[in-house]
């Protein structure tokens, strides 16, 4: 059963009446001449590989629709083969790798606009990071005296 409003033909936003019949089928009443916001933006992140990523996105109005992208390509909801989960505005890297470092976008579209979240650049820890225990120079020997008789 559709719910809402339906505009003739003759206006001159025709997208608005079909984001009208989408909307209202979803049960989903968002003003739709609002332009979305990102209230909270995904965070940068380094993690080890192999290790579990999640990111965050709220945006406003608060049930719309939220995608991702991965280095600019869209990502067509969870991708099990890639290991990424998608559930509201949430993304999980499940096993982070090669195929799955770089920067995350999420998006919010309306008929009145879309925007993007800022960058999060999602990146494999170094193994040397870890290996290294000092960054400075190198301690002298200690000095060793000579007892006189």
């Amino acid at each position: 059963m559709l719910r809402g409003t339906m505009t003739a033909w003759r206006g001159t936003r025709p997208e608005v009446t079909l984001a009208c019949l989408l909307l209202a089928t979803a049960g989903c009443f968002a003003d739709l001449n609002e332009v979305p916001q990102v209230t909270v933006q995904p965070a940068s992140t380094v993690q080890k590989p192999g290790g579990t990523v999640i990111l965050g996105c709220v945006v406003e109005p608060p049930r719309m629709n939220v995608t991702w992208r991965l280095n600019g390509k869209e990502l067509n909801g969870s991708d099990d083969a890639l290991g990424v989960l998608i559930t509201h505005g949430t993304l999980v890297i499940t096993a982070l790798n090669n195929h799955t470092v770089g920067r995350y976008q999420c998006v919010a579209r309306m008929p009145a606009g879309a925007v993007a979240s800022v960058p999060a650049t999602v990146t494999l820890a170094s193994e040397s990071a870890h290996l290294s225990p000092c960054h400075g120079a190198v301690p002298p020997p200690p000095t060793i005296h000579a007892a006189s008789c």
